[in-house]
């Protein structure tokens, strides 16, 4: 179906929204999906949760049309609008790519999509100036909250602690779940258990019918703590509140203990075969009788009564070794047994072990242990090592035969690092294993210390001497740069150390890494030593050393080359920041001297390379040198005013202070020397103000000690941001008692940026006079704006003054001047009056103008004309008698002149009848 367009176009009426759903004309976009679900041609359609639908959490429109015959440029026009208010519809428009038939939109706008609010839509193709026909109508509800939480009881299962525990294990329950919602439609539970938290049970349950209850049955596996949690889920699949049900199952379980064999360590006083005591003791408000116990499936087992405390003993020889697992049970006088208590613990009959079971061995060497039976007919031990790393590596199981008497002795020699101990197994003539002796082993990988001597500079050799703590090395493997193709075999002197050379070729990081090996060919770990190889100049200096410090004053470096063939060096000193560059030809044989004027007292660092007359550049030399002078100043601080700026400092403890020097500099870089940028001030005081600073513009203030010597110490610095400052008023003019609100920012001049808590001052000049005002002080909020509401009582000039702070230098804003009317009352003494009879017009004037002459205006044809003139009183009152000569209306107001400080004004005109 070709699109076909209608002509025209608009948003503002929708009609027939109030009617039935309207069904789609030929050409309008179909198959029509709200959130991935077919249209809902009635309300109130799906209810849906747009948090739940996608990441953007947004109920999606689309459909599809067809193109045929449309333009390149279409978009789609969605309508959605509230079913209860349908003359207020939302317009959507989306751009329709160019090879699209399918119209998509995302209502993103939460404040457009409110909660519990059904929604109907429509879509239409826009194709510039023509528009297909509607779409089918749709709806859907939004549903944004899950509500509050279920209620959750069991008469099994109670909520309440352990003193009133209920049930017990493997007794079943039901949980009755019942909504607080009208449209839930299942819940999510979870049961969870204090002594088994990995054991959690979740699941959902259908409610029985929309906000229906709904039934939970569950058995417990444990005892003591538990709880179920419960949401319910409505029909958009929102959760609601979490409900929790804690409840406690009565433990029925008899403790266990024993002495001999215990549940977390082993006695190698018990062993197969020897009795140990076990301990039973019946759970509370069990009548338990006996006792009733097994080992494992098939093993040993029997009953025992109880006492009258609900207590029993019972010996019982283990008939395997290992780890095994006794369970117990109670059975109480009618016969009912009660779960079981699950006891687990090892019989230990590996073998025993003698000889060098501390562990530590060096690599190459052996450990030997003396093993000796736990167990009848051992003709054999098995054992096998463990390693530390998280690589899985087979098991490689190791026999060793046993002696007629059952004893063995087991030699195991360290050929690696890694292995953290030994397992360790007898082995009966039938095939019967022990349970695994455990021998923790630290091997010590024998790495080589190795040291040099020599090789910093290109073509010099580097000498090292290796020593490894193995025995019997035969020879140390040394490899230069982790090269094979440079690898050394050497073998140790008499007294087991090596040495040997390298002549390293080219400049750089160099390591060195060493073996060795025994005649096994079992070999160390390995270890070496790093260097760095350089062909960076040499640096010296006998007025700057690099130990004690140099004077305040002109000095030299000498540099001579490393790098064959240096003709020029490039250098450059820094403090923190640049103290001075520059380069220099080398003389005939390769050396160069620089002269340098430190600019304070500092720590300094002197960079250096040379180059090759092709450009070829060494590496580079850096030489750390200080530069002394006197202490510098502590505690500076500054102020920033308008125009102005105050500094402070504590002076250094010094006797020979000569001066301190205080210059400023534009911009955020603090002057450079003592010559430098602006001076601010030069004497001996702590204290200085700097003056005719630019408004809008940032200085940095750097302050210098000069002894009696000509020393400078280094110079702290401290900068004050350039502000600027605005000022608007909400009216120009206003009438006498009327407020104005005047506004402002104070910014920083450098970013635009408001400034927080900044002080602003709002000063008013009356008009006509010379002398500014104080109204008010305020601070600016987290923007830098401020704004105060003003009733002037005349004309009046407002500006707005940053005082500045110790970030900000101050600012003052333009003039901005809001005039003030006065106020014109008018009272007739009567609307209607024969003729020849008087009226009288009285009033005041606010503020008062004692003195001040105001002008009864009539309005005849059009136009007012002045007929009289009164003085106001002190009190600014007047009053004009009025004797009109003709019948009919007659209209009259009174005019108020300007002045220096007020803006003309007039009354409101008053009308009366003459008959």
């Amino acid at each position: 179906m070709a699109l076909i367009m209608a002509s025209a176009l608009g948003c503002a009426t929708i009609v027939g929204l109030t009617a039935a759903p309207a069904t789609a004309a030929a050409g309008a976009p179909a198959d029509l999906k709200t959130a991935g679900q077919s249209c809902a041609t009635a309300a109130p359609g799906p209810y849906l949760s747009p948090v739940l639908l996608n990441a953007a959490q947004a109920v999606v429109l689309r459909g599809t049309f067809d193109r045929t015959g449309a333009g390149p440029q279409l978009e789609a026009d969605f309508q959605v609008w509230d079913v209860a208010d349908p003359e207020h519809p939302q317009q959507w428009l989306r751009t329709i790519g160019e090879q699209s038939d399918e119209v998509y939109v995302q209502l993103e706008d939460e404040a457009k999509q409110l909660d519990g609010v059904t929604y109907a839509w429509r879509v239409r193709v826009l194709d510039g100036a023509s528009a297909s026909a509607w779409s089918d109508t749709c709806h859907f509800t939004v549903d944004r909250s899950g509500g509050p939480a279920p209620t959750v009881t069991s008469a099994e299962y109670p909520a309440g602690s352990w003193d009133d525990a209920s049930g017990a294990i493997g007794v079943p329950g039901v949980f009755a779940l019942a909504p607080v919602s009208a449209d839930t439609v299942s819940y999510r539970y979870r049961f969870y258990s204090g002594e088994l938290p990995e054991d959690t049970v979740e699941g959902t349950v259908s409610a029985e019918g929309l906000g229906g209850p709904a039934t939970v049955g569950w058995s417990p596996r444990a005892a003591g703590h538990h709880s179920l949690t419960v949401r319910a889920i409505d029909r958009a699949g929102n959760a609601s509140e979490p409900a929790y049900h804690e409840f406690y199952v009565k433990e029925t379980r008899p403790s266990v203990f024993s002495a001999a064999y215990q549940d977390w360590v082993t006695s190698l006083d018990y062993n197969v075969g020897v009795p140990g005591a076990f301990e039973f003791t019946a759970a509370r408000h069990v009548g338990t009788a006996s006792f009733a116990w097994r080992i494992d499936e098939g093993g040993p087992s029997g009953t025992v009564p109880a006492d009258a405390a609900g207590k029993a003993t019972v010996m019982i020889a283990p008939t395997r070794g290992g780890w095994q697992t006794l369970y117990v049970h109670s059975v109480t006088h009618d016969g009912t047994a009660h779960a079981d208590r699950a006891y687990r613990f090892i019989v230990d009959n590996g073998p025993t072990l003698t000889g060098d079971t501390g562990g530590s061995v060096v690599i190459g060497s052996s450990l030997t242990f003396r093993l000796a039976p736990r167990m009848p007919n051992v003709e054999a031990y098995v054992y096998w090592a463990e390693y530390s790393s998280l690589e899985q590596r087979p098991i490689e199981k190791i026999t060793v035969p046993a002696r007629p008497d059952g004893t063995a002795d087991l030699t195991w020699t360290a050929t690696e690092t890694g292995v953290a101990g030994l397992r360790i197994q007898s082995r009966s003539a039938d095939g019967t294993l022990s349970h695994p002796r455990w021998q923790p082993i630290s091997v010590d990988g024998a790495a080589p210390t190795v040291t040099r001597t020599g090789g910093t500079d290109l073509g010099t050799p580097a000498t090292f001497t290796a020593r490894s703590r193995m025995a019997d090395v035969v020879d140390y493997v040394a490899t230069l740069h982790y090269d094979e193709a440079s690898s050394q075999v050497v073998e140790p002197a008499a007294d087991g150390t090596a040495t040997f050379s390298f002549t390293p070729t080219r400049s750089g990081y160099k390591a060195v890494t060493v073996i060795a090996r025994n005649a096994a060919g079992v070999q160390t770990e390995q270890d070496g030593v790093t260097w760095t190889v350089t062909d960076g100049p040499r640096v010296a200096s006998t007025d700057f050393p690099t130990t004690g410090g140099g004077r305040l004053a002109p000095g030299t470096f000498s540099f001579t080359p490393r790098m064959p063939g240096s003709t020029s060096y490039q250098w450059w000193v820094s403090n923190g920041s640049a103290a001075g560059s520059g380069t220099v030809a080398a003389e005939a044989d390769g050396s160069a001297a620089v002269t340098w004027t430190p600019p304070a007292a500092d720590r300094y660092v002197l960079s250096v390379r040379s180059f090759t007359a092709d450009r070829t550049a060494s590496m580079v030399t850096t030489y750390g040198f200080t530069v002394e002078g006197p202490p510098m100043v502590s505690d500076l601080k500054a102020t920033g005013g308008v125009g102005s700026a105050t500094l402070s400092w504590t002076l250094p403890s010094i006797t020979d202070l000569d001066q301190v020097i205080v210059r400023s500099a534009t911009g955020p870089t603090a002057p450079s020397s003592p010559t430098a940028g602006t001076a601010v001030y030069g004497g001996t005081g702590s204290s200085a103000t700097a003056t005719g600073l630019a408004p809008g513009t940032t200085y940095t203030f750097a302050v210098w000690v000069k002894d009696r010597s000509g020393k400078l110490s280094a110079a702290p610095s401290v900068t004050l941001v350039g502000s600027t400052t605005t000022i608007a008023a909400s009216a120009t003019s206003l009438a006498h008692g009327s407020a104005v609100t005047v506004s402002g920012a104070a910014v920083r001049a450098d970013t635009g940026a408001g400034i927080a808590d900044a002080p602003m001052q709002l000063y008013g000049r009356r008009k006509g006079t010379s002398q500014w005002t104080l109204i008010t002080t305020l601070t600016t909020g987290s923007s830098g704006e401020v704004s105060y509401s003003h009733k002037p009582s005349w004309g009046l000039d407002y500006k707005w003054r940053h005082r500045g702070s110790t970030a900000h230098l101050g600012s003052e804003s333009s003039l901005t001047t809001v005039w003030v009317k006065t106020t014109v009352t008018a009272t007739l003494s009567k609307t209607s009056v024969p003729l020849g009879g008087s009226v009288t017009l009285s009033g005041s004037v606010s503020p008062a103008h004692p003195g001040r002459t105001v002008h009864l205006e009539r309005y005849v044809d059009g136009s007012w004309s002045t007929v009289s003139s009164t003085a106001l009183s002190w009190t600014g009152a007047y009053s004009f008698t009025i004797q009109p000569s003709a019948r009919g209306t007659h209209h009259y107001r009174v005019h108020m002149p300007p002045d220096l400080d007020h803006l003309a004004s007039h009354s409101d005109t008053r009308s009366f009848e003459v008959f």
